[in-house]
């Protein structure tokens, strides 16, 4: 039973040899395949622990970036919220702005709440839905938003264009002063407010300068009147 056994262990070597086709010289090749693989992997390995030792302090100095920038984020979203507030209460109204970045309760996508209170005194009167509010209290609302994100902009140039419609006449003069003062506060950036109603209340000087257009020309095309360009 055992040399049966044995035989058929003996047949079976004797054919795994003969399919891999190995004999002495065949041994040295593959020892010789064997010494260049593993010089390469050791090679390999040592180009990984080189990459891993210079990207070690890459992935330090992104992290303390990203860092920085959460509470950078953090800073503007929380100075935004102030500066909206401060400008509604200009006409006794209060607001906050609230952020949702993305990753923020599982959240993928990032959005931005407006809550506009229309009496800061009275909490009944707080409105959630900016759509919901009449049309001198949304422009009022935008400009507020505006200027309050826009003063965390490094933006040298910032243009607005019809910014006071809808606006009553002393909301309108409270946000004219108010975008004056910006201007005069940022004094290396250039701002441009266009509107088409009339600004001759608002003092020029070196730092303030009203540019005017002609009226467009009206004309009769057809019997009807027709505008030109400017």
């Amino acid at each position: 039973y055992y040399e049966a056994r044995i035989d058929r262990s003996k047949a079976k070597i004797a054919e795994e040899t003969e399919r891999r086709q190995l004999d002495g010289e065949d041994a040295d090749v593959i020892y010789t395949r064997y010494a260049r693989a593993s010089k390469l992997l050791a090679d390999k390995q040592t180009a990984i622990d080189e990459i891993c030792r210079k990207t070690a302090p890459l992935h330090n100095d992104l992290a303390i970036r990203r860092k920085r920038w959460l509470g950078f984020r953090g800073h503007i979203a929380g100075a935004t919220c102030r500066r909206f507030d401060e400008i509604l209460n200009m006409k006794g109204s209060s607001g906050t702005v609230k952020f949702r970045h993305p990753g923020q309760e599982e959240r993928t996508e990032g959005s931005l709440e407006l809550v506009v209170q229309k009496d800061s005194n009275d909490q009944n009167s707080q409105q959630k839905d900016v759509g919901a509010l009449s049309g001198g209290e949304r422009s009022f609302t935008t400009i507020a938003l505006l200027l309050a994100m826009g003063e965390g902009l490094e933006c040298p140039f910032r243009v607005m264009d019809e910014f006071d419609v809808f606006l009553d006449p002393v909301t309108r003069k409270l946000v004219l002063d108010q975008l004056v003062e910006l201007g005069r506060e940022f004094r290396n950036r250039q701002f441009i407010f266009i509107t088409p109603q009339d600004v001759s209340n608002v003092k020029t000087d070196d730092m303030v300068s009203i540019h005017q257009m002609r009226p467009p020309e009206r004309m009769n095309v057809a019997g009807a009147v027709a505008q030109t360009t400017l």
